[in-house]
């Protein structure tokens, strides 16, 4: 009895090492993203966080905006901040490759993993659909 529980276990531990796996390494080129413009998405979150999470949280975003800021963070990823009507605040995207060519200004389609809110709109995993 003890060694079936154990087996169970052990089982049980390694299905949802597999499920964690897979599902922090979604490869958004595959997936069909909800496209919205940058200040929509922010203005969502703004207005109303718990119905923002429920409409985008874990969920793929394609998102068209302008280009306030282009930064690399401290794992080498390339940051890059969309402008929406706040003047402090944006969308975050953060690619799943560096990226050479952006500058301020561009206007750009990413698609990413929306993460949440925090003061700006967490978009991670991403890549560049297009510039604009």
């Amino acid at each position: 009895l003890r060694l079936s529980v154990l087996l169970v276990f052990i089982t049980f531990i390694f299905c949802y090492s597999c499920y964690i796996w897979n599902k922090l390494h979604r490869d958004v080129s595959k997936e069909k993203g909800i496209k919205i413009s940058a200040v929509a998405l922010f203005d969502s979150f703004h207005n109303n966080e718990t119905t923002a999470n429920n409409s985008f949280l874990n969920k793929t975003i394609e998102v068209t905006g302008k280009v306030i800021n282009v930064k690399t963070n401290n794992a080498g990823q390339t940051v890059v901040y969309l402008q929406s009507y706040d003047p402090i605040f944006g969308i975050n995207c953060t690619f799943k490759n560096a990226v050479d060519s952006l500058e301020k200004n561009d206007v750009i389609i990413f698609k990413g993993i929306c993460t949440g809110y925090l003061d700006d709109v967490i978009l991670n995993n991403g890549e560049l659909i297009s510039k604009q």
